[in-house]
């Protein structure tokens, strides 16, 4: 339905005549004057809703590849790390050996 400009002054003008010239005024500042295929309609939101969501979804994949990834970053430079503590303790025995031969 579309609500042409001479509705809204129709609606004004019983406005003004039943509840007077300021509460027809407030009233009509507190409608929107857009045109009725601007305004957004249910279907609309669903829409919005759906998209939205699938955006999300996706947004969760990311999220789940990135925690995966640094999982395995984590656990490689944990073996990282042991092993060059494990060489360093051997290297530190070789060199104590070789001052107790010396």
């Amino acid at each position: 339905m579309s609500i042409s400009e001479r509705d809204r002054r129709d609606a004004y003008t019983g406005l003004e005549q039943a509840l007077g010239e300021n509460v027809a005024n407030t009233i009509m500042q507190l409608l929107p004057n857009q045109p009725a295929d601007q305004l957004v309609t249910r279907a609309d939101m669903h829409a919005f809703g759906a998209e939205l969501r699938g955006e999300m979804a996706g947004v969760r994949g990311e999220m789940a590849e990135l925690r995966a990834d640094m999982v395995d970053r984590f656990a490689t430079a944990k073996f990282e790390t042991q092993r060059l503590i494990v060489a360093s303790m051997a290297g530190n025995a070789i060199a104590v050996i070789t001052a107790i031969a010396v």
